[in-house]
């Protein structure tokens, strides 16, 4: 895949996403602005943690072990009979797992938050029992998306959060204040089911609905059964990291939990856009290029999602950094969530994001492996990222308390990205090295020049109303863009050029 198309392909898809995430800010605003960071918001996101690290953990293991082995089906007879099968065996999973995991609510509780006790642990179980079964619909999200993504329908996927998010915030304002965090548990449950029941209709276009054979001998299956169990633990300890996060937080004064929560999800947002929508077109591609044994044209898909990755993650990166108590401030400095919640929660997110950078260009790493058919090496890799992360979180929870957990994950972070690229190098050999240094080292400086911008423009931001705030740091982030564009212009950085050469057809088309 060229760059050009590249960036035309994934353009649709982030458009899309921008729209989800920022409903996904409205989610959590929401909800700081009924519940704050309190013990009852606490338990609240352990409980969540479960049914959300078991969905990404099959909702990628899934997508990922199932898209090259059905991406030689899809097309033939047996190919809908194939991706039932699949469909049946997975609900049947998730559906022991749910129940086996809601008996263990209590056991769950105490190991994710090992300080809880009273109130706050009788609540973290009770909605940890009602959230868990949500893990049937969202395991069952990932497999839909999979199918819809080799159907070339990006569409639908790309918006399944929507009424998702929609669900919860007006559970949060609703009827947070007549049934507090238990009703919202009750409404995260009912938002996970809408993931899955959105893309029914589309699914019922390629005749899925209409498929009555089940083929428990077909070969794809036992090719899904090689490749599935590494992913799932890679995928899994991937989403432990956050586990291992809220757990030593646990450890902390309360309010902890919380504020790493609410700046993970600041931080994360840049890849949640721009990193899933490159996946979202590159991981199918770079599949078939594999299988096809293009490796030239696999090395320069890779490396143009690489370039990519760093000409738009690093300099949110910077900004984050250099913003993060106003973009807190703008983002959920209301109601029940005060000054001091606003201070603990920029403190975590000055530090989450230093890991911004890696943690892009990591799961990109993860996804040219998984093309190549090697899930070993990515979960080798992902233990041991989490077992830096651990150690890491214990050593500087101490002098920076809640700061040092967010510290420990981004350094981590860095550490598993560079050992999985030197390991992919020494797979497939070179793929543009000199070249995404020369992208690195020009984004560096542009992206530090726009944060000493931006940085000097904070005195001028006055707060006041949301409006106001929200003038005052979009200006900031304008200006801060402009500077950095500007100067990757200047440093004819290759994939802003390609950027502009597509968007100066299209005004000529």
């Amino acid at each position: 895949m060229s760059g050009r198309s590249l960036i035309k392909s994934a353009g649709m898809v982030t458009i899309l996403l921008v729209f989800s995430r920022v409903l996904g800010f409205l989610r959590e605003s929401a909800i700081a602005y009924s519940f704050g960071t309190t013990a009852e918001t606490d338990a609240y996101f352990v409980a969540a943690t479960v049914p959300t690290i078991l969905f990404m953990a099959f909702n990628d293991a899934v997508k990922t072990a199932f898209i090259p082995v059905y991406g030689e089906y899809h097309r033939r007879e047996d190919g809908n009979a194939f991706a039932v099968t699949v469909f049946v065996i997975m609900a049947a999973i998730l559906i022991f797992c749910s129940f086996a995991l809601v008996l263990a609510a209590p056991l769950v509780a105490r190991l994710l938050a090992p300080r809880f006790t009273g109130h706050q642990y009788e609540i973290t179980v009770q909605m940890t029992r009602i959230m868990l079964p949500g893990l049937i619909f969202m395991g069952l999200t990932g497999l839909a998306s999979a199918i819809l993504h080799l159907k070339k329908n990006f569409f639908i996927p790309a918006i399944t959060a929507y009424p998702s998010n929609l669900i919860i915030i007006f559970t949060a304002l609703l009827f947070g204040a007549r049934f507090g965090v238990v009703g919202l548990s009750w409404g995260t449950l009912l938002g996970f089911a809408s993931q899955f029941f959105i893309q029914v209709p589309a699914l019922a276009q390629f005749g899925l609905l209409r498929e009555r054979r089940l083929m428990w001998h077909h070969p794809g299956l036992k090719r899904m059964a090689v490749l599935l169990p590494p992913v799932i633990i890679g995928s899994a300890s991937t989403e432990l990291k956050s586990v291992i996060d809220r757990i030593f937080g646990s450890l902390l004064p309360e309010g902890s939990i919380s504020a790493l929560n609410f700046a993970s999800r600041i931080y994360l947002l840049p890849n949640g856009i721009i990193i899933l929508a490159l996946l979202t077109v590159l991981y199918p591609t770079l599949v078939e290029l594999f299988m096809e044994e293009k490796m030239a044209e696999f090395k320069n898909t890779l490396r143009h999602g690489i370039g990519l990755i760093i000409l738009l993650v690093f300099p949110m990166m910077v900004g984050l950094v250099v913003l993060r108590v106003p973009v807190v401030r703008l983002l959920f400095e209301r109601g029940a969530f005060d000054a001091v919640s606003t201070a603990k929660t920029a403190f975590a997110l000055a530090f989450y994001s230093w890991g911004l950078l890696p943690v892009g260009i990591l799961v990109l790493f993860n996804r040219a492996f998984y093309a190549a058919k090697d899930t070993v090496t990515p979960m080798l890799v992902t233990l041991l990222t989490m077992g830096t992360n651990t150690f890491l979180n214990w050593t500087l929870m101490g002098p920076l308390q809640h700061g040092g957990i967010a510290l420990g994950t981004a350094i981590s972070m860095y550490i598993g990205a560079f050992c999985l690229g030197y390991l992919l190098w020494k797979k497939i050999g070179s793929f543009g090295g000199y070249q995404l240094f020369a992208t690195f080292w020009k984004c560096g400086v542009a992206s530090f020049v726009m944060g000493g911008v931006v940085w000097y423009g904070l005195r001028f931001l006055t707060g006041g109303s949301m409006l106001r705030q929200a003038l005052e740091v979009g200006t900031l982030i304008v200006i801060g863009a402009a500077v950095y564009f500007l100067l990757v212009y200047v440093l004819k950085v290759e994939e802003l050029e390609e950027a502009l050469s597509l968007v100066r057809q299209r005004f000529k088309g």
